[in-house]
This record gives C-alpha cells, sequence and structure tokens, in this order.
C-alpha cells in the first residue's frame, strides 16, 4: 500500500486532467486559442513533471480511490511517464496543424490522457473497459469536428468500435464474472488468478478470446484493420498511438493473468500473429500516403515486440517493456515529421511532396534522423529494440515447428522494412523535383518538439540497461 505523502501525490496525479478540462470548460471568457495553446502547455508541462516524481518515487503498490482499486508497477510506472511525454509533445505541436476549434481539442486531450491513466493504473476490469467505451466516443467527437466530411464514416467506425467493445465485454462477463458478483469479490485483474479454479474452463476461455479481441482491435490486426487516411495529421497521430497505448495496457494485464493460456495457445497465437505480420509487411510496399505508411508498420515491430512475452520469463516481460517505449517515441517522430511535411506540402501523398531546399538543413536532419531510426540505425532505439527482441526471441526454445520457423520469419521481415525505409528515404529526398513557393522552414516550436523526441530516441537507444535493472 502506499503511504499517505504518496497515496495524495498518484491521486492528484489521476484526478489532475479532468480537473483541468472542467475548468477549462468553463471558463467561457477564455476563447482566444493563443491564450488556450499557452494554458494547456503549461497544464501538460505540469502533468509531466508530475508523472516524473511518480515515475522516480514509487515504488511497486497499491491504493484505493472510492473502493476502486488501482496498482502501480514498472511498466504502468514507465508507461505513464511516456504517456506524459506524448501528450505535451501534442500540446507544443498542436499550434501547427489546429488551427481552429482550439478549445475543443485541448478538451478532448486533457480527457483521452485521463481516461488512459485510468486504465494503466485501474485493476478493476469494470471500470478499464467503462474507459475504453469513453475513450472510443470522445475520439470519435474530436475526429468528427476535425473531420465532418468523413462523417458518415467515423459514425460507422463508432458503432463497430462499440459492438466490438459490447461483444468483448459478453465474453468477459458472461459466466466468467458470476463468481465475483455472487461472492462480492471486487472484479479486478489481480482477483482473477486467486479465483480461476473455481470457474470453469469454457467460461475462462471465453474471457480470454473477449480480452484478445479486444487488444486485436485496438491494435488495428486482421480482421479489425481499415487504414483510413484522416485529413488533419496530428489528430491521425494521436488517434493511432493512444490506441496502440491502450493495447499494449490490456495485453499486458492480459498476460499476467492468463499467462499459462498464453502458453497452451502460444501455436495458435502465433499463426494469428505471423498472418497479420505477413499482412502488414506486404501493405507497407504498397501504400503511398506517409499517414499509412506510417499505420502499416508500426503493427511490424508491435508484433515482433509481442513475440518476446512468449518467452515466459521476467526478462521477456522486461524486453517487452523497452521495446514497446521504443517504438512509441520512435513512432511519434516518424508521425510528426510526416505530419509537418503533409501539411507543409498540402499532401500525404509521396508522388506530390515538395522537395526540400538544401538551405533547410534543419528539416532535412529531423527527416533523415526519422526514417534511419525506422531502418534501424545504431545506435537509434529502433536498431537497439529490434536486436534486444531477436536476441530475446532466437534464444526462446520452441516445441513445434511453426513456433521455431517464427524468428527467422521476423528476421527477414525487420529486413524488408528498412528496404521499405530505404524507398521512402528515396521518395521524400531524392525523387521529388518540384519546390515549393515559399521555403519550408520550420517554426521554433517544432524545432524544440522535434529536439526532445530525437533526444529522447538516442538516450533510449544508447541507455537500454535503465528498463533491465541489469538484469540484461
Amino acid at each position: 500500500m502506499l503511504n499517505s505523502h504518496n497515496n495524495i501525490l498518484i491521486n492528484t496525479y489521476i484526478f489532475i486532467p479532468f480537473i483541468f478540462a472542467f475548468l477549462l470548460g468553463i471558463f467561457s471568457f477564455i476563447k482566444n486559442p493563443i491564450y488556450i495553446r499557452r494554458i494547456t502547455k503549461i497544464i501538460f508541462s505540469i502533468i509531466f513533471i508530475f508523472a516524473f516524481i511518480v515515475h522516480t518515487s514509487i515504488e511497486d503498490s497499491s491504493f484505493s480511490i472510492l473502493t476502486i482499486n488501482f496498482i502501480i508497477d514498472d511498466f504502468s510506472s514507465i508507461i505513464l511517464f511516456i504517456n506524459a511525454f506524448i501528450f505535451l509533445i501534442f500540446s507544443i505541436i498542436s499550434k501547427t496543424f489546429i488551427q481552429k476549434s482550439q478549445k475543443l481539442y485541448s478538451l478532448s486531450n486533457l480527457l483521452i490522457f485521463g481516461l488512459i491513466n485510468i486504465v494503466i493504473l485501474c485493476d478493476n476490469v469494470n471500470i478499464t473497459l467503462g474507459s475504453i467505451f469513453w475513450f472510443f466516443l470522445i475520439s470519435f467527437l474530436l475526429n468528427t469536428n476535425f473531420d465532418p466530411k468523413n462523417k458518415n464514416n467515423l459514425n460507422r467506425k463508432l458503432n463497430i468500435n462499440i459492438l466490438i467493445l459490447a461483444i468483448c465485454s459478453i465474453l468477459i462477463f458472461y459466466d466468467f464474472a458470476r463468481l465475483f458478483i455472487l461472492n462480492e469479490i471486487p472484479f479486478n485483474f489481480s482477483n482473477i488468478n486467486e479465483n480461476l479454479y473455481h470457474i470453469n474452463n469454457s467460461s475462462i476461455f471465453a474471457a480470454f478470446i473477449g480480452l484478445i479481441m479486444l487488444i486485436s482491435k485496438l491494435f488495428n490486426f486482421i480482421p479489425f484493420n481499415k487504414n483510413e487516411a484522416q485529413r488533419n495529421p496530428l489528430i491521425a497521430a494521436s488517434n493511432t498511438l493512444t490506441n496502440f497505448i491502450l493495447g499494449n495496457i490490456i495485453l499486458y494485464k492480459t498476460f499476467l493473468v492468463f499467462d499459462y493460456l498464453f502458453y497452451s495457445f502460444e501455436q495458435y497465437l502465433t499463426i494469428y500473429l505471423i498472418i497479420n505480420f505477413a499482412w502488414f509487411t506486404t501493405l507497407s510496399f504498397n501504400q503511398k500516403n506517409l499517414i499509412q505508411i506510417t499505420n502499416s508498420t508500426l503493427p511490424i515491430f508491435l508484433i515482433i515486440n509481442i513475440f518476446t512475452l512468449f518467452s515466459f520469463e521476467e526478462k521477456g516481460i522486461l524486453t517487452y517493456t523497452y521495446s514497446t517505449i521504443s517504438t512509441l517515441i520512435s513512432y511519434l517522430l516518424l508521425f510528426i515529421v510526416f505530419a509537418i511535411l503533409t501539411n507543409k506540402s498540402k499532401s500525404s501523398d509521396l508522388e506530390n511532396l515538395y522537395k526540400i531546399s538544401p538551405k533547410n538543413r534543419i528539416l532535412k536532419f529531423f527527416l533523415i534522423i526519422a526514417i534511419l531510426n525506422l531502418i534501424k540505425t545504431p545506435p537509434l532505439a529502433l536498431f537497439t529494440s529490434c536486436l534486444i527482441n531477436l536476441v530475446m526471441i532466437f534464444s526462446i526454445d520452441y516445441d513445434e515447428i511453426l513456433t521455431e520457423i517464427t524468428p527467422y520469419i521476423l528476421t527477414i521481415g525487420s529486413f524488408l522494412i528498412s528496404i521499405c525505409a530505404l524507398n521512402i528515404f528515396y521518395k521524400m529526398l531524392i525523387e521529388p523535383q518540384n519546390t515549393p513557393k515559399n521555403e519550408m522552414k520550420l517554426a521554433n516550436h517544432q524545432i524544440i518538439t522535434l529536439s526532445l523526441i530525437i533526444t529522447a530516441i538516442i538516450i533510449i537507444g544508447i541507455y537500454p540497461q535503465y528498463f533491465f535493472n541489469g538484469s540484461f
């Protein structure tokens, strides 16, 4: 349990985004977008400082708020910190992409950020699923405001999301949750292991399938994958990265509870992951839209990350944690660089991009670092992450032929993505002939934002031992 000081700290951290969102909402006299952006940057700077204090001062422990149980451990602590960093970056860079409805964007970001924090920390299954429902709803409202022409597709997407969440909830709650309800046991992830022997196997399997379905939806895996190009590149980046964070949180909690089912069904899960891996690798070579390229290559790194869990050792969880952080920060850089280029070229199509002026060395530098990281060039984060992942995956003792060849499939796929990234490098930096009427210069806030992310990528790539506590 937390001591009183830490309890106040973590309680404040959970409620602060909702309090700030409420205050920003009721102060109707704040209408100037410049003031709203400044206030939002200050808010997320305060939150980031809070996240750093939480990460460095609170060890593994549990606490309750209104009888609802919350748990903080190494994984949730670092994800909280990274989540705060990502939303701080969004608040700084929003000046470039959010020209209208700045207040709605800031309010939505605060609420989405708060909901993600609840999913990260909350041990209660009901609250977790409820938070994901509100996440879907607020994301829908945000998307429709910035992409009204695509409202019919967004309505359909929301309906599908709610339907999938409802099916997953039915599978999780039907019969499986009855034991907890009848015995007045809180339906917490941490309580499931202790009570599994009281529940019949079919109900356990149904709940497991429900959670796997939800994870697949959040990761945009087959059959839920639909690559829709959001008109606002910052909103597109936010959609992908927040879904990625939520998917990894649910996967982590599911693995801790049902690790024996992951082991029992390793063969089937491997087939499912390899099908997705092959699909997204093929898709990556056929994409011409910058945002769709990032959406196609992200699941490939994600799947490689997931296979480290199949070691069923603590070192595998540490590797998974490190590679998740590396992937998140790397794609944050890639999304924002591509978003800036899309914004300046007025198109996200590779064929329509303007040639970057030789004088604009700063923009070229950021673009080159983003693509070199995707190529997996040392000592950047994706290189270190993929190297550690593959070493871990090759060290696993496999029982079946398919699982034995899986490391080789992942290595070939990783190499193919590097080739894809080289092709992007050529298409963006060498091939373009058209030059913009106005030189593509970066604003100060863009330079600061990209510099912060690149610094994080280099630190993560050079010092992986921080994540492994010297055990790797």
